[in-house]
């Protein structure tokens, strides 16, 4: 059974082995992108021309590498990130994914077909050939690239290791934000926002600095955008934090506006209910004790049948506070007393919380 060595595979692809001569006194250049294929001249290339050769060579490899990834980083950042919604559609999956696995291919191509024109100017008419192997170049080649391996290894490792002694950029970020370098925080999450923009985490960080900077706008811009990205964790906490805020500067009917319009889009009757719960709570902390009494009532029927999202001791005790407060003491008498008949536990007894900013979601 062949056993495949990594480095003789890493080695035939590299600028490293790029000719080979002939018994018949040939020189063959090695394609860009074709292991097999070569060039083949009807001479014998001297070591000043080969040295020459082979840096213009790596240029062209080089090249080629970084137009892939430049590629791909448009494809991503173009197209993929600011149309990431259209990829809810397996056609669209299917388009883009057959384009990224065509598209080395089509500018390894065009390199090559670069390389061919520079080669003809520089040396004349060429005879396509295939690339034979030499015992002897090999030899003295092969050990020089593992030299260079040695080196980008060696490289990847102190990478590493000033990685690991700085830290991932979110724990960093954590830091600053905890020293109270708030501006510092502002600028590491806008770096990493452009960089990952679908990734809600630098958007909700990004707010909580910007907050503490005094940039309560721009805070509320970011909670809100981390809200909108779907499927992500901080997405419950990136909405309640959006709300602290607008509580903070008195801002209650766009939180309430924020609260009816997220009610009404939702689908999942258990997220309808605890977005329901929470504005029962804003609106009891904002002295709407009515307006909070009405959804109390609604949540504790439906608490019947949602055992998930809506706690019914809980309810009856703080519809007991919303009581209180609107002088409806023997009402509120009777919702604790049914709270306790349900086994209202201790830490259940505890005043309706009031909004509050979160970093880090539980």
């Amino acid at each position: 059974m062949a056993k495949l060595n990594i480095l003789q595979w890493l080695y035939k692809h590299s600028p490293v082995n790029f000719y080979s001569i002939t018994d018949n006194g040939e020189t063959i250049i090695k394609s860009i992108n074709n292991t097999f294929a070569g060039y083949k001249y009807a001479a014998i290339f001297s070591d000043e021309k080969l040295n020459a050769l082979r840096k213009v060579i790596k240029n062209f490899k080089r090249f080629s590498t970084i137009s892939v990834l430049l590629s791909y980083f448009i494809l991503v950042y173009g197209f993929v990130f600011p149309h990431y919604e259209l990829f809810k559609y397996n056609y669209a999956k299917a388009i883009i994914i057959i384009f990224a696995v065509l598209l080395p291919f089509i500018i390894s191509g065009l390199v090559s077909l670069l390389f061919e024109y520079y080669l003809k100017k520089k040396f004349g008419n060429f005879e396509r050939a295939h690339f034979p192997t030499s015992t002897v170049i090999e030899t003295q080649s092969y050990r020089e690239f593992k030299f260079e391996i040695l080196k980008i290894f060696l490289l990847l490792i102190a990478i590493g290791g000033i990685y690991l002694w700085i830290g991932s950029p979110y724990e960093t970020t954590l830091n600053l934000i905890n020293k109270g370098k708030y501006s510092d925080a502002v600028k590491m999450t806008t770096i990493w926002s452009k960089i990952l923009p679908v990734d809600a985490q630098w958007y909700s960080l990004r707010g909580y600095a910007k907050f503490y900077d005094g940039d309560y706008k721009g805070a509320i811009a970011d909670y809100d955008k981390a809200y909108q990205l779907k499927d992500n964790e901080y997405k419950c906490m990136s909405f309640d934090n959006k709300i602290y805020i607008k509580y903070i500067l008195n801002d209650y009917e766009s939180a309430i506006d924020d609260f009816d319009r997220e009610i009404k889009k939702t689908k999942d009757e258990g997220e309808r209910n605890s977005l329901l719960w929470d504005k029962a709570q804003f609106l009891y902390n904002i002295d709407e004790y009515k307006n909070a009494l009405k959804i109390y009532n609604d949540l504790i029927e439906k608490s019947v049948e949602d055992r998930i999202y809506l706690v019914e001791n809980r309810l009856y005790y703080e519809r007991a506070q919303v009581y209180k407060s609107l002088g409806l003491n023997k009402e509120a008498d009777a919702d604790e007393q049914k709270a306790q008949e349900l086994d209202l536990d201790i830490e259940y007894q505890t005043s309706i919380p009031e909004p509050t900013l979160i970093l880090e979601e539980m």
